[in-house]
């Protein structure tokens, strides 16, 4: 009986670096909103092209958009515990 090389199957094929470089982009984007405030907009900007390069700019103003949405509501979140 021959044995064929099926290769991975795609669904259970995991790339271990892209998904460690992956949560580090994730991790750089959530300390920017939770520390940065609305001053790290350029920083963010720059976050959202290094995790996804080919971000159209209609997608990229409502990213950003949503970023200050998140970072108001941090902020009354800070006021109202105060």
């Amino acid at each position: 009986m021959k044995k064929f090389w099926r290769g991975f199957r795609k669904e259970n094929y995991r790339d271990e670096n892209k998904m460690r470089v992956r949560a580090a982009q994730l991790e750089k984007l959530k300390r920017i909103i939770h520390e940065g405030r609305h001053e790290a907009e350029p920083e963010y900007v720059a976050a959202i092209k290094e995790w996804k390069p080919d971000i159209s700019k209609e997608e990229l103003q409502e990213r950003i958009r949503q970023f200050h949405d998140a970072v108001s509501e941090l902020q009354a979140r800070d006021r109202d515990a105060r």
